[in-house]
C-alpha cells in the first residue's frame, strides 16, 4: 500500500468549536431508525466537551491530532497517511484505511474523507469512522461478534445534518 500524506490539520477532521452540532440517523438492526445528536458544549481552545446525549466526552486538541484524555488513545493523529496506526479508544488500535475516502450520507455527499479502522480491545469490537475536512465524522459502524453465539451485531450512524463552525488558526 503506497503511503499518501495528505495537508490537512487533524483537527480539520472533527471541527470542535463551542456549538457545532450533528445529528445521525443510527440503525441499530431494528425495523426503524433512530436519531442521534452530538453537541459541542464546551472548548476552551483546548479541551472540548462534546454531549452525545448518554455521555459527556471530552477531547484534547493538539498540533498532533484530537486525544481522549487521560489515557493514550486517539481519534486522529497526525501524520494522516493511509497505513498510520495509533493507540485508539478502548484499547484498540486505530489504522488509517484511506485518506480519499467519498461518503453519502443523507446530509450530503462528502470527499477527501479519512477512514479509520479501530479493532482489538477487551471487547473486540471494530469501529471503522469517515472523517470529512471541515465536518467531522460522517459515518460510524460498529460491529461486535459474540464468542459464545458467533452472533454479529452491528450499529452505524449515517450523518443526517450538521451545524459546524470550523477553527481558526489562532484557535488550534
Amino acid at each position: 500500500m503506497a503511503t499518501t500524506h495528505v495537508a490537512i490539520d487533524p483537527s480539520d477532521l472533527y471541527p470542535l468549536q463551542t456549538g457545532n452540532a450533528w445529528s445521525y440517523d443510527v440503525d441499530t438492526g431494528e425495523a426503524s431508525t433512530t436519531l442521534g445528536i452530538t453537541r459541542v458544549e464546551a472548548f476552551d481552545g483546548r479541551i472540548a466537551e462534546v454531549h452525545t446525549g448518554r455521555a459527556v466526552v471530552r477531547y484534547e486538541v493538539l498540533p498532533e491530532g484530537i486525544r481522549v484524555p487521560p489515557a493514550d488513545a486517539w481519534l486522529v493523529r497526525a501524520p494522516l497517511a493511509e497505513g498510520a496506526t495509533w493507540p485508539g479508544r478502548g484499547g484498540r488500535t486505530a489504522l488509517l484505511i484511506s485518506t480519499g475516502t467519498t461518503v453519502e450520507t443523507p446530509a450530503g455527499t462528502f470527499d477527501r474523507c479519512m477512514e479509520i479502522l479501530e479493532t482489538g480491545g477487551k471487547l473486540e469490537l471494530e469501529v471503522r469512522t469517515v472523517y470529512c475536512p471541515g465536518v467531522g465524522p460522517v459515518l460510524v459502524v460498529s460491529t461486535m461478534r459474540s464468542n459464545v453465539s458467533d452472533r454479529v451485531v452491528e450499529v452505524s450512524a449515517q450523518l443526517r445534518g450538521y451545524d459546524v463552525s470550523p477553527l481558526l488558526p489562532s484557535e488550534r
